[in-house]
Protein backbone atom coordinates (compact mmCIF):
# COMPACT_ATOMS: atom_id res chain seq x y z
CA UNK A 1 0.00 0.00 0.00
CA UNK A 2 2.84 2.40 0.93
CA UNK A 3 4.58 1.78 -2.40
CA UNK A 4 1.42 2.50 -4.35
CA UNK A 5 0.91 5.78 -2.49
CA UNK A 6 4.41 6.81 -3.49
CA UNK A 7 3.91 5.72 -7.08
CA UNK A 8 6.36 2.81 -6.73
CA UNK A 9 5.91 -0.49 -8.54
CA UNK A 10 5.52 -3.54 -6.28
CA UNK A 11 7.95 -5.45 -8.51
CA UNK A 12 10.91 -3.50 -7.10
CA UNK A 13 13.15 -5.44 -4.73
CA UNK A 14 15.03 -3.93 -1.74
CA UNK A 15 18.31 -4.07 -3.65
CA UNK A 16 16.63 -2.14 -6.48
CA UNK A 17 15.98 0.78 -4.14
CA UNK A 18 19.67 0.87 -3.23
CA UNK A 19 20.68 0.79 -6.90
CA UNK A 20 18.25 3.55 -7.87
CA UNK A 21 19.23 5.68 -4.87
CA UNK A 22 22.94 5.33 -5.65
CA UNK A 23 22.30 6.32 -9.27
CA UNK A 24 20.33 9.41 -8.19
CA UNK A 25 23.09 10.51 -5.83
CA UNK A 26 25.75 9.95 -8.48
CA UNK A 27 24.14 11.24 -11.66
CA UNK A 28 21.51 13.82 -10.64
CA UNK A 29 22.33 17.25 -12.04
CA UNK A 30 20.55 18.85 -9.08
CA UNK A 31 22.33 19.06 -5.76
CA UNK A 32 20.95 16.71 -3.08
CA UNK A 33 21.92 17.52 0.49
CA UNK A 34 20.48 15.83 3.62
CA UNK A 35 20.79 16.90 7.26
CA UNK A 36 19.30 15.38 10.39
CA UNK A 37 17.07 17.14 12.93
CA UNK A 38 20.14 18.55 14.70
CA UNK A 39 21.51 20.09 11.52
CA UNK A 40 24.22 17.47 11.02
CA UNK A 41 25.10 16.73 7.39
CA UNK A 42 24.43 13.05 6.67
CA UNK A 43 24.39 12.89 2.88
CA UNK A 44 25.82 14.88 -0.07
CA UNK A 45 25.75 14.03 -3.78
CA UNK A 46 28.31 14.83 -6.48
CA UNK A 47 26.31 17.70 -7.96
CA UNK A 48 26.34 19.45 -4.58
CA UNK A 49 30.11 19.04 -4.32
CA UNK A 50 30.57 20.66 -7.72
CA UNK A 51 27.97 23.37 -7.16
CA UNK A 52 29.33 24.53 -3.79
CA UNK A 53 32.94 23.68 -4.68
CA UNK A 54 33.72 21.54 -1.66
CA UNK A 55 34.37 17.84 -1.11
CA UNK A 56 31.95 15.66 0.85
CA UNK A 57 34.69 14.74 3.34
CA UNK A 58 34.81 18.43 4.30
CA UNK A 59 31.12 18.58 5.29
CA UNK A 60 29.84 15.10 6.17
CA UNK A 61 29.27 14.75 9.91
CA UNK A 62 29.51 18.48 10.46
CA UNK A 63 26.76 20.83 11.58
CA UNK A 64 25.44 23.28 9.01
CA UNK A 65 25.78 26.04 11.62
CA UNK A 66 29.55 25.53 11.44
CA UNK A 67 29.51 25.55 7.64
CA UNK A 68 27.64 28.87 7.57
CA UNK A 69 29.97 30.34 10.19
CA UNK A 70 33.02 29.30 8.16
CA UNK A 71 31.63 30.84 5.01
CA UNK A 72 30.78 27.74 2.95
CA UNK A 73 27.43 29.35 2.09
CA UNK A 74 24.67 31.49 3.54
CA UNK A 75 21.92 31.41 4.67
CA UNK A 76 21.02 27.80 5.58
CA UNK A 77 17.69 26.66 4.22
CA UNK A 78 17.86 23.42 6.26
CA UNK A 79 17.99 25.34 9.56
CA UNK A 80 14.93 27.35 8.54
CA UNK A 81 13.07 24.15 7.68
CA UNK A 82 13.97 22.59 11.05
CA UNK A 83 12.68 25.67 12.87
CA UNK A 84 9.53 26.25 10.83
CA UNK A 85 8.71 22.57 10.05
CA UNK A 86 7.66 23.30 6.48
CA UNK A 87 9.16 23.33 2.98
CA UNK A 88 11.09 26.51 2.22
CA UNK A 89 12.80 27.85 -0.90
CA UNK A 90 15.44 30.55 -0.86
CA UNK A 91 18.59 31.65 -2.68
CA UNK A 92 21.87 30.68 -1.01
CA UNK A 93 25.20 32.33 -1.82
CA UNK A 94 28.31 30.16 -1.84
CA UNK A 95 31.77 31.24 -0.69
CA UNK A 96 32.60 31.88 -4.37
CA UNK A 97 29.48 34.06 -4.80
CA UNK A 98 27.46 31.54 -6.78
CA UNK A 99 23.71 31.90 -6.49
CA UNK A 100 21.97 28.61 -5.61
CA UNK A 101 18.20 28.13 -5.55
CA UNK A 102 17.72 25.79 -2.58
CA UNK A 103 14.49 24.07 -1.59
CA UNK A 104 14.44 22.35 1.80
CA UNK A 105 11.81 19.64 2.37
CA UNK A 106 11.11 18.30 5.88
CA UNK A 107 10.94 14.54 6.38
CA UNK A 108 8.79 13.83 9.46
CA UNK A 109 8.79 10.92 11.89
CA UNK A 110 5.63 9.26 13.26
CA UNK A 111 5.20 12.08 15.78
CA UNK A 112 5.29 14.81 13.11
CA UNK A 113 8.72 15.93 14.25
CA UNK A 114 11.38 16.75 11.68
CA UNK A 115 13.71 13.77 11.34
CA UNK A 116 15.64 14.84 8.24
CA UNK A 117 15.71 17.73 5.79
CA UNK A 118 16.23 17.00 2.09
CA UNK A 119 17.65 20.00 0.23
CA UNK A 120 17.44 20.24 -3.54
CA UNK A 121 19.89 22.74 -5.08
CA UNK A 122 19.97 24.35 -8.53
CA UNK A 123 22.73 26.73 -9.69
CA UNK A 124 21.06 29.91 -10.98
CA UNK A 125 24.16 32.12 -11.24
CA UNK A 126 23.81 32.17 -15.01
CA UNK A 127 20.24 33.45 -14.74
CA UNK A 128 21.25 36.07 -12.19
CA UNK A 129 24.02 37.38 -14.45
CA UNK A 130 21.66 37.40 -17.43
CA UNK A 131 19.06 39.40 -15.53
CA UNK A 132 21.61 42.03 -14.51
CA UNK A 133 22.69 42.48 -18.12
CA UNK A 134 19.23 42.97 -19.60
CA UNK A 135 18.92 46.75 -19.29
CA UNK A 136 16.89 47.01 -16.06
CA UNK A 137 15.49 50.36 -17.14
CA UNK A 138 13.76 48.59 -20.03
CA UNK A 139 12.97 45.35 -18.24
CA UNK A 140 11.63 46.09 -14.75
CA UNK A 141 11.86 43.53 -11.98
CA UNK A 142 8.27 42.43 -12.56
CA UNK A 143 9.12 41.41 -16.12
CA UNK A 144 11.91 39.14 -14.93
CA UNK A 145 10.05 37.60 -12.05
CA UNK A 146 8.51 34.91 -14.24
CA UNK A 147 11.99 33.61 -15.08
CA UNK A 148 12.96 33.09 -11.47
CA UNK A 149 9.66 31.56 -10.43
CA UNK A 150 10.02 28.97 -13.20
CA UNK A 151 13.75 28.48 -12.79
CA UNK A 152 13.56 24.67 -12.65
CA UNK A 153 11.85 24.64 -16.05
CA UNK A 154 13.80 27.28 -17.91
CA UNK A 155 17.27 27.23 -16.40
CA UNK A 156 18.44 24.22 -18.41
CA UNK A 157 18.21 26.35 -21.56
CA UNK A 158 19.34 29.61 -19.94
CA UNK A 159 22.39 27.81 -18.60
CA UNK A 160 23.61 27.25 -22.15
CA UNK A 161 23.40 30.91 -23.06
CA UNK A 162 26.50 33.08 -22.98
CA UNK A 163 25.39 36.69 -23.21
CA UNK A 164 28.03 39.41 -23.04
CA UNK A 165 27.73 41.42 -26.26
CA UNK A 166 25.14 44.19 -26.68
CA UNK A 167 23.92 42.45 -29.85
CA UNK A 168 23.04 39.22 -28.01
CA UNK A 169 21.63 41.06 -25.01
CA UNK A 170 19.16 42.70 -27.39
CA UNK A 171 18.24 39.28 -28.83
CA UNK A 172 17.60 37.81 -25.36
CA UNK A 173 15.53 40.87 -24.42
CA UNK A 174 13.26 40.23 -27.39
CA UNK A 175 13.11 36.50 -26.66
CA UNK A 176 12.03 36.99 -23.04
CA UNK A 177 9.32 39.43 -24.05
CA UNK A 178 8.04 37.49 -27.08
CA UNK A 179 8.08 34.09 -25.38
CA UNK A 180 5.07 35.06 -23.29
CA UNK A 181 2.80 35.54 -26.33
CA UNK A 182 1.57 32.87 -28.74
CA UNK A 183 2.67 34.44 -32.00
CA UNK A 184 4.67 32.99 -34.90
CA UNK A 185 8.32 33.98 -35.09
CA UNK A 186 11.08 33.97 -37.70
CA UNK A 187 14.67 33.47 -36.54
CA UNK A 188 17.25 34.54 -39.11
CA UNK A 189 21.00 34.22 -39.02
CA UNK A 190 23.96 32.44 -40.57
CA UNK A 191 24.43 28.73 -40.14
CA UNK A 192 25.79 27.85 -36.72
CA UNK A 193 24.77 31.01 -34.84
CA UNK A 194 22.45 29.10 -32.48
CA UNK A 195 18.95 29.48 -33.95
CA UNK A 196 17.75 26.13 -32.60
CA UNK A 197 18.97 27.05 -29.11
CA UNK A 198 17.05 30.33 -29.24
CA UNK A 199 13.92 28.48 -30.41
CA UNK A 200 14.18 26.03 -27.52
CA UNK A 201 14.72 28.91 -25.08
CA UNK A 202 11.54 30.59 -26.37
CA UNK A 203 9.63 27.36 -25.79
CA UNK A 204 11.00 26.90 -22.27
CA UNK A 205 10.11 30.46 -21.30
CA UNK A 206 6.59 30.18 -22.71
CA UNK A 207 3.39 28.79 -21.22
CA UNK A 208 3.82 25.77 -23.51
CA UNK A 209 7.01 24.58 -21.78
CA UNK A 210 5.34 21.49 -20.27
CA UNK A 211 4.26 20.31 -23.71
CA UNK A 212 6.28 18.96 -26.65
CA UNK A 213 9.04 20.86 -28.42
CA UNK A 214 9.30 19.32 -31.89
CA UNK A 215 11.91 20.38 -34.43
CA UNK A 216 12.55 19.59 -38.09
CA UNK A 217 15.25 20.66 -40.51
CA UNK A 218 13.23 21.09 -43.68
CA UNK A 219 16.37 20.82 -45.84
CA UNK A 220 16.90 17.27 -44.56
CA UNK A 221 13.54 16.03 -45.94
CA UNK A 222 12.92 15.40 -49.62
CA UNK A 223 10.19 17.63 -51.16
CA UNK A 224 8.02 14.59 -51.88
CA UNK A 225 7.92 13.57 -48.19
CA UNK A 226 7.78 16.89 -46.41
CA UNK A 227 3.99 17.22 -46.65
CA UNK A 228 3.49 13.84 -45.01
CA UNK A 229 6.12 14.67 -42.39
CA UNK A 230 4.40 17.91 -41.42
CA UNK A 231 0.70 17.03 -41.81
CA UNK A 232 0.72 13.26 -41.43
CA UNK A 233 -1.14 10.82 -43.65
CA UNK A 234 -4.06 8.42 -43.60
CA UNK A 235 -3.77 4.68 -44.14
CA UNK A 236 -2.71 3.86 -47.71
CA UNK A 237 -2.49 7.52 -48.74
CA UNK A 238 0.48 6.78 -51.02
CA UNK A 239 2.88 3.98 -51.89
CA UNK A 240 4.87 3.11 -48.81
CA UNK A 241 2.49 4.87 -46.43
CA UNK A 242 1.92 3.29 -43.03
CA UNK A 243 -1.01 0.88 -42.97
CA UNK A 244 -2.30 2.54 -39.82
CA UNK A 245 -1.66 6.12 -40.88
CA UNK A 246 0.71 8.51 -39.15
CA UNK A 247 0.55 11.72 -37.18
CA UNK A 248 2.39 14.70 -38.62
CA UNK A 249 4.63 17.02 -36.68
CA UNK A 250 1.89 19.62 -36.29
CA UNK A 251 -0.17 17.05 -34.39
CA UNK A 252 2.84 15.77 -32.46
CA UNK A 253 3.52 19.31 -31.25
CA UNK A 254 -0.10 19.86 -30.14
CA UNK A 255 -0.19 22.36 -27.23
CA UNK A 256 3.58 22.75 -27.64
CA UNK A 257 5.97 24.30 -30.13
CA UNK A 258 6.96 23.26 -33.65
CA UNK A 259 10.32 24.60 -34.79
CA UNK A 260 10.99 24.42 -38.52
CA UNK A 261 14.57 25.17 -39.49
CA UNK A 262 15.48 26.05 -43.08
CA UNK A 263 11.90 27.10 -43.77
CA UNK A 264 12.92 28.43 -47.18
CA UNK A 265 13.29 24.84 -48.42
CA UNK A 266 9.54 24.10 -48.22
CA UNK A 267 8.05 23.73 -51.75
CA UNK A 268 5.49 26.32 -52.85
CA UNK A 269 2.51 23.88 -52.89
CA UNK A 270 3.20 22.96 -49.25
CA UNK A 271 3.51 26.66 -48.38
CA UNK A 272 -0.15 27.07 -49.37
CA UNK A 273 -1.22 24.34 -46.95
CA UNK A 274 1.06 25.74 -44.26
CA UNK A 275 -0.52 29.20 -44.62
CA UNK A 276 -4.02 27.76 -44.31
CA UNK A 277 -3.03 26.02 -41.07
CA UNK A 278 -1.66 29.27 -39.60
CA UNK A 279 -4.91 31.06 -40.47
CA UNK A 280 -7.34 28.41 -39.22
CA UNK A 281 -5.24 26.23 -36.87
CA UNK A 282 -6.74 23.28 -38.73
CA UNK A 283 -5.01 20.77 -40.99
CA UNK A 284 -5.91 17.77 -43.11
CA UNK A 285 -3.70 14.71 -43.30
CA UNK A 286 -2.43 13.55 -46.68
CA UNK A 287 -5.16 11.31 -48.12
CA UNK A 288 -7.68 12.53 -45.57
CA UNK A 289 -10.84 14.62 -45.78
CA UNK A 290 -11.57 15.60 -42.19
CA UNK A 291 -9.86 18.71 -40.74
CA UNK A 292 -8.07 18.30 -37.44
CA UNK A 293 -7.97 21.19 -34.95
CA UNK A 294 -4.42 21.75 -33.66
CA UNK A 295 -3.07 24.15 -31.06
CA UNK A 296 0.60 24.51 -31.98
CA UNK A 297 2.92 27.48 -31.84
CA UNK A 298 5.19 27.77 -34.88
CA UNK A 299 8.74 29.13 -34.87
CA UNK A 300 10.69 29.04 -38.13
CA UNK A 301 14.32 29.76 -38.96
CA UNK A 302 16.40 30.36 -42.04
CA UNK A 303 19.86 31.45 -43.12
CA UNK A 304 18.45 32.68 -46.43
CA UNK A 305 17.02 36.08 -47.35
CA UNK A 306 13.26 35.39 -47.30
CA UNK A 307 12.42 38.88 -48.55
CA UNK A 308 14.56 38.27 -51.62
CA UNK A 309 12.94 34.84 -52.05
CA UNK A 310 9.54 36.56 -51.95
CA UNK A 311 10.71 39.01 -54.62
CA UNK A 312 11.92 36.09 -56.74
CA UNK A 313 8.67 34.16 -56.32
CA UNK A 314 10.36 31.32 -54.38
CA UNK A 315 8.49 32.05 -51.15
CA UNK A 316 4.88 33.16 -50.75
CA UNK A 317 4.49 36.76 -49.66
CA UNK A 318 1.33 36.08 -47.63
CA UNK A 319 3.05 33.24 -45.75
CA UNK A 320 6.07 35.42 -45.08
CA UNK A 321 3.91 38.19 -43.59
CA UNK A 322 1.92 35.65 -41.55
CA UNK A 323 5.10 34.19 -40.04
CA UNK A 324 7.01 37.43 -39.59
CA UNK A 325 5.13 38.68 -36.52
CA UNK A 326 8.24 38.81 -34.32
CA UNK A 327 11.43 38.72 -36.41
CA UNK A 328 14.66 37.99 -34.55
CA UNK A 329 18.02 38.23 -36.24
CA UNK A 330 20.86 36.42 -34.48
CA UNK A 331 24.14 38.13 -35.35
CA UNK A 332 27.19 36.12 -36.47
CA UNK A 333 30.00 35.59 -33.99
CA UNK A 334 32.14 38.09 -35.90
CA UNK A 335 29.68 40.81 -34.81
CA UNK A 336 29.66 39.83 -31.14
CA UNK A 337 33.34 39.49 -30.33
CA UNK A 338 32.65 39.91 -26.61
CA UNK A 339 30.95 36.50 -26.62
CA UNK A 340 33.85 34.52 -28.11
CA UNK A 341 36.05 34.01 -25.05
CA UNK A 342 33.15 33.43 -22.59
CA UNK A 343 31.67 30.92 -25.05
CA UNK A 344 35.05 29.20 -25.46
CA UNK A 345 35.48 28.95 -21.68
CA UNK A 346 31.94 27.62 -21.34
CA UNK A 347 32.66 24.91 -23.92
CA UNK A 348 35.98 24.19 -22.22
CA UNK A 349 34.24 23.60 -18.91
CA UNK A 350 31.63 21.34 -20.54
CA UNK A 351 34.18 19.22 -22.37
CA UNK A 352 36.42 18.99 -19.31
CA UNK A 353 33.47 17.44 -17.51
CA UNK A 354 32.53 15.21 -20.43
CA UNK A 355 36.05 13.87 -21.02
CA UNK A 356 37.18 14.10 -17.37
CA UNK A 357 40.07 16.43 -18.17
CA UNK A 358 41.43 19.63 -16.58
CA UNK A 359 42.50 21.64 -19.59
CA UNK A 360 43.03 25.41 -19.44
CA UNK A 361 43.56 28.12 -22.06
CA UNK A 362 46.49 30.50 -21.87
CA UNK A 363 45.65 34.19 -22.08
CA UNK A 364 47.34 34.30 -25.49
CA UNK A 365 44.99 31.59 -26.78
CA UNK A 366 42.00 33.60 -25.57
CA UNK A 367 43.33 36.70 -27.35
CA UNK A 368 43.81 34.77 -30.60
CA UNK A 369 40.31 33.30 -30.39
CA UNK A 370 38.83 36.74 -29.81
CA UNK A 371 40.35 37.99 -33.11
CA UNK A 372 39.41 35.06 -35.34
CA UNK A 373 36.40 35.64 -37.61
CA UNK A 374 34.81 32.14 -37.12
CA UNK A 375 32.95 31.71 -40.41
CA UNK A 376 31.21 28.67 -38.91
CA UNK A 377 30.05 30.77 -35.95
CA UNK A 378 29.28 29.19 -32.56
CA UNK A 379 29.25 25.68 -34.00
CA UNK A 380 32.79 26.13 -35.34
CA UNK A 381 34.00 27.48 -31.99
CA UNK A 382 32.41 24.56 -30.15
CA UNK A 383 34.07 22.03 -32.45
CA UNK A 384 37.42 23.81 -32.09
CA UNK A 385 37.29 23.64 -28.29
CA UNK A 386 36.31 19.96 -28.43
CA UNK A 387 39.31 19.33 -30.68
CA UNK A 388 41.71 21.19 -28.38
CA UNK A 389 40.47 19.35 -25.29
CA UNK A 390 40.72 15.91 -26.86
CA UNK A 391 43.83 16.30 -28.98
CA UNK A 392 46.12 18.39 -26.73
CA UNK A 393 48.17 16.14 -24.47
CA UNK A 394 49.15 18.71 -21.84
CA UNK A 395 46.68 20.47 -19.57
CA UNK A 396 47.77 24.01 -20.45
CA UNK A 397 46.62 24.81 -24.00
CA UNK A 398 48.94 27.41 -25.55
CA UNK A 399 49.59 29.06 -28.89
CA UNK A 400 51.43 26.12 -30.48
CA UNK A 401 48.40 23.88 -29.84
CA UNK A 402 46.09 25.93 -32.07
CA UNK A 403 45.26 24.53 -35.53
CA UNK A 404 46.63 26.08 -38.76
CA UNK A 405 43.37 27.90 -39.51
CA UNK A 406 44.22 30.34 -36.72
CA UNK A 407 47.70 31.03 -38.05
CA UNK A 408 46.39 34.06 -39.90
CA UNK A 409 45.61 35.89 -36.67
CA UNK A 410 48.26 38.58 -36.32
CA UNK A 411 49.49 38.70 -32.74
CA UNK A 412 51.52 41.80 -33.57
CA UNK A 413 48.26 43.70 -33.74
CA UNK A 414 47.91 43.26 -30.02
CA UNK A 415 49.07 46.41 -28.29
CA UNK A 416 51.81 46.19 -25.69
CA UNK A 417 49.22 47.20 -23.14
CA UNK A 418 47.07 44.20 -24.10
CA UNK A 419 50.05 41.86 -23.97
CA UNK A 420 51.05 43.19 -20.55
CA UNK A 421 47.50 42.86 -19.32
CA UNK A 422 47.44 39.32 -20.70
CA UNK A 423 50.56 38.42 -18.69
CA UNK A 424 49.07 39.96 -15.56
CA UNK A 425 45.84 38.04 -16.13
CA UNK A 426 47.75 34.76 -16.42
CA UNK A 427 49.59 35.48 -13.16
CA UNK A 428 46.29 36.39 -11.47
CA UNK A 429 44.65 33.23 -12.81
CA UNK A 430 47.56 31.14 -11.50
CA UNK A 431 47.28 32.76 -8.06
CA UNK A 432 43.50 32.24 -8.06
CA UNK A 433 43.87 28.52 -8.81
CA UNK A 434 46.42 28.11 -6.03
CA UNK A 435 44.26 29.95 -3.49
CA UNK A 436 41.17 28.02 -4.53
CA UNK A 437 43.05 24.72 -4.21
CA UNK A 438 44.11 25.75 -0.70
CA UNK A 439 40.51 26.48 0.31
CA UNK A 440 39.36 23.15 -1.13
CA UNK A 441 42.17 21.32 0.66
CA UNK A 442 41.59 22.93 4.06
CA UNK A 443 37.80 23.08 3.85
CA UNK A 444 37.24 26.77 4.57
CA UNK A 445 38.65 30.19 3.81
CA UNK A 446 39.57 30.71 7.46
CA UNK A 447 41.69 27.56 7.68
CA UNK A 448 43.27 28.17 4.28
CA UNK A 449 44.20 31.73 5.23
CA UNK A 450 45.83 30.48 8.44
CA UNK A 451 47.84 27.88 6.51
CA UNK A 452 48.95 30.48 3.93
CA UNK A 453 49.84 33.08 6.55
CA UNK A 454 47.44 35.74 5.25
CA UNK A 455 44.21 37.24 6.56
CA UNK A 456 40.86 35.77 5.58
CA UNK A 457 39.78 39.14 4.15
CA UNK A 458 42.86 39.21 1.88
CA UNK A 459 42.17 35.66 0.74
CA UNK A 460 38.51 36.45 0.04
CA UNK A 461 39.43 39.62 -1.88
CA UNK A 462 41.97 37.80 -4.07
CA UNK A 463 39.48 35.03 -4.83
CA UNK A 464 36.84 37.55 -5.89
CA UNK A 465 39.34 39.43 -8.09
CA UNK A 466 40.47 36.21 -9.75
CA UNK A 467 37.06 35.14 -10.96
Amino acid sequence: MFKKQLGISSCLQPEDFELIFESLMTHSKDGLFVVNRDGMVVMVNRATEKMFEFQKKDVLGRNVRELVKEGFYEPSVSLKVIRQKKAISLIQTTRYQKKILSTGIPIFDDHREVRFVLVNDRDISHINMLAHSLYPEELPEEALRMDFSDVDLASTELEKMVVKSPAMIKVIQTVIQAAKFDVPMILTGDSGVGKSMIARLIHQLSRRRNYPFVDLNCAAITPSLIESELFGHESGAFTGASATGKKGLFETAHDGTLFLDEIGEIPLPIQVKFLKFLETMEMIRVGGTCPVKINTRVIVATNRDLEQMVANGAFRQDLYFRLNVVPITIPPLSERLEDIVPLALSFLDRFNQEFQTQKEFSQTVCQVLSQYHFPGNVRELENLVRRLVTMTEKDFIDLEDLPPMLAGVDLKKLSREQQGAGHQDEVAAFEYRKLKDAVDRHGSQRKAAQALGISQSTLSRKLNLGK
